[in-house]
């Protein structure tokens, strides 16, 4: 949370729920240049862990993580876990910034679930309103108790904390060039999955949706009398194939899937209620758990939309001769690019 100096030299961290991700950027003559990228994997529910000794493991990790990735700096922008974020946009009369700052606090209390004083608040203008009168602002509330925990583990890993910001935010900065239309972002992880809706390069909705991968592994293990490596290995091998197995492990995932669809279903409603006019394009798929088989053209059909697979590095300069290692590993390293990408944003 808080504001970033664009000239600062730093490096993007994706703190994630079974893989910690990291990318380093630096200015090019066009796109942003790509200096380095790595990852580890966690145990998972380590990261998420509130034991000190789990938080020490992690920040130990990291700090290995960076060395031997070569990062240049030990200055970081960490990404949040959007689930662990309050956000929405609100609609406040037409005010300088410093006028808005107050305001905004006084607004905060009408819309954050939690006492202010247990949170830290950010915002930013995303638009104008319904009339010239009026201004949108996206307001992002984090419980005090997340952001201390992973200033915490930065700090032990020897780092500095640039700013904190929203992993849902991050990845849509890098699957989403620029451009006037609205998407849906869909970014499927292990424990959940975060739908953005950009609009006019802003972040008009963010929410998380208790579905992810995890949820399709244990309905395959329940349905098919798998054991946990065995339903894992079903799922991503045969995902939403119906003519694999029987269908058997479509059966088993379609009603999560179908769960995941009724919610975009409601996201698309509430924004096109609020946007009279403006049309959806497309949801851009990303993530460890979009990689299932089948899954976009299922999602396609029961939307309504095109669905297309995110590039986490569509905004970044690299050699040749890397791009098939890149893209094989891009829909993982979404978050870390966008983070990393924050600077290069005027």
């Amino acid at each position: 949370m808080g504001l970033l100096d664009h000239e600062t030299n730093y490096f993007g961290l994706d703190i994630g729920s079974t893989a910690i991700r990291l990318v380093q950027l630096r200015q090019g003559g066009g796109k942003p240049v790509l200096v380095t990228y790595a990852a580890v994997a966690v145990p998972a529910g380590q990261t998420v862990s509130d034991s000190q000794l789990d938080q020490d493991k992690v920040a130990a990790v990291i700090r290995q993580l960076v060395k031997d990735s070569r990062v240049s700096t030990k200055n970081v922008v960490a990404g949040l876990p959007s689930g662990s974020l309050f956000a929405a946009v609100i609609t406040t009369p037409k005010l300088t910034h410093t006028e808005l700052s107050k305001a905004i606090k006084f607004q905060a209390d009408q819309y954050v679930p939690m006492a202010l004083d247990q949170v830290k608040l950010d915002w930013s203008v995303v638009g104008a309103g319904a009339n010239d009168n009026e201004l949108e602002v996206l307001l992002v509330a984090a419980p005090n108790t997340s952001t201390a925990k992973y200033a915490n583990i930065l700090e032990k890993a020897g780092l500095e904390v640039v700013v904190l910001e929203a992993n849902a935010m991050a990845v849509a900065r890098a699957v989403v060039p620029p451009s006037d239309l609205a998407v849906i972002v869909l970014d499927m992880g292990n424990t959940s999955s975060d739908l953005t809706v950009i609009y006019q390069n802003s972040p008009r909705l963010m929410r998380s949706i208790p579905v992810g991968g995890n949820t399709f592994v244990q309905s395959v293990a329940q349905n098919l009398g798998l054991d946990r490596t065995q339903a894992e290995q079903f799922t991503y091998r045969f995902g939403l194939t119906q003519t694999k197995l029987e269908g058997q492990v479509f059966r088993a995932v379609k009603p999560s899937i179908d769960q995941l669809v009724g919610e975009i279903q409601k996201s698309s409603k509430f924004f096109l209620g609020r946007y009279e006019g403006v049309k959806l394009e497309k949801i851009v798929l990303t993530g460890v758990t979009s990689s299932l088989p089948e899954l976009p053209a299922y999602l396609a059909t029961a939307t309504g939309l095109p669905v297309e697979i995110g590039n986490a590095w569509v905004n970044v300069a690299y050699p040749a001769s890397i791009q098939d290692k890149l893209m094989s590993a891009s829909s993982q390293y979404a978050a870390a690019s966008g983070l990393a990408q924050r600077m290069f944003v005027k």
